[in-house]
């Protein structure tokens, strides 16, 4: 127990941090630790990742508060994108994560695995974002398929957006610390509507972790989140003086080891 309770706290520690740097959310790091934790006590594959990616969904709540408060502070939260993406956003989350909640767990790991491998390198390989014009487009629809997308693709594999709008927003010619800022503030958006609809489909799931409400882990969740939303903000502030190079490989290299970690614990050990 005093090493699980050490192991979630140190999680805490980087997911924060990473939270406010990038604006992910974490999950980047929070799922795959907590998928080889819940793995050697035992659980079955069936509901690790749906665990996981619930308790990701959970910690991401409290987390993107503590970095969107930095973020706001910073300037780099461009609240007229928000406005126009946010009910993308929320039907993308609750639809990706009732389709998540109901399909098998080495499905949502394949999904989880190919997304951010797909992310990473993409992201290792251009060194300058793709602009596709000058600005957020204007068309209503055009906006909430965006929106939809982001939402869904980031539910689906319990991390905060940024694996998808950040890059997205670079492409739309908004500055690296601006899209991080504003992916910050599309997390909470992403995270809580999906945390909801976990605990709801999880509740019919009697092989749960203890101290779970379906999905969502309340331990994990709580121990996460202690030391998470303090160094979310160590990040948030830090992200502001990184050049958008350096960030994007620091963002890119995470998804890796995601991506690598994972395939090793599942496929190969």
């Amino acid at each position: 127990m005093t090493s699980l309770i050490f192991i979630f706290l140190s999680t805490g520690l980087i997911s924060g941090f990473i939270a406010g740097l990038l604006g992910v959310g974490g999950g980047i790091i929070i799922i795959p630790i907590t998928y080889f934790v819940l793995i050697n006590l035992g659980y079955s594959n069936d509901i690790v990742m749906h665990v996981s990616i619930a308790s990701s969904l959970g910690i991401i709540c409290f987390t993107s508060i503590s970095s969107i408060r930095s973020h706001l502070k910073l300037g780099n939260v461009n609240i007229e994108i928000v406005k126009k993406w946010i009910f993308g956003i929320i039907a993308g989350s609750l639809i990706g994560s009732l389709l998540a909640s109901n399909i098998s767990g080495e499905i949502l790991l394949i999904i989880f695995v190919s997304l951010a491998l797909i992310i990473s390198i993409n992201m290792i390989l251009q060194q300058e974002p793709i602009l596709i014009i000058k600005d957020i487009p204007k068309s209503k629809s055009i906006n909430f398929i965006i929106s939809f997308l982001i939402g869904f693709l980031s539910v689906l594999i319990g991390i905060g957006g940024g694996s998808f709008s950040v890059p997205t927003l670079s492409m739309f010619s908004r500055k690296i610390h601006e899209a991080v800022g504003t992916s910050a503030a599309l997390g909470f958006l992403i995270a809580f509507p999906g945390t909801i609809i976990f605990m709801i489909t999880g509740s019919f799931n009697e092989n749960t972790p203890d101290y779970s409400i379906g999905y969502l882990n309340i331990i994990i969740v709580i121990l996460v989140s202690s030391t998470s939303v303090f160094t979310a903000n160590i990040g948030a502030k830090i992200s502001s003086k990184i050049n958008k190079i350096t960030l994007k490989r620091i963002f890119a290299i995470f998804l890796l080891f995601t991506c690598a970690s994972l395939i090793i614990e599942h496929f190969i050990i």
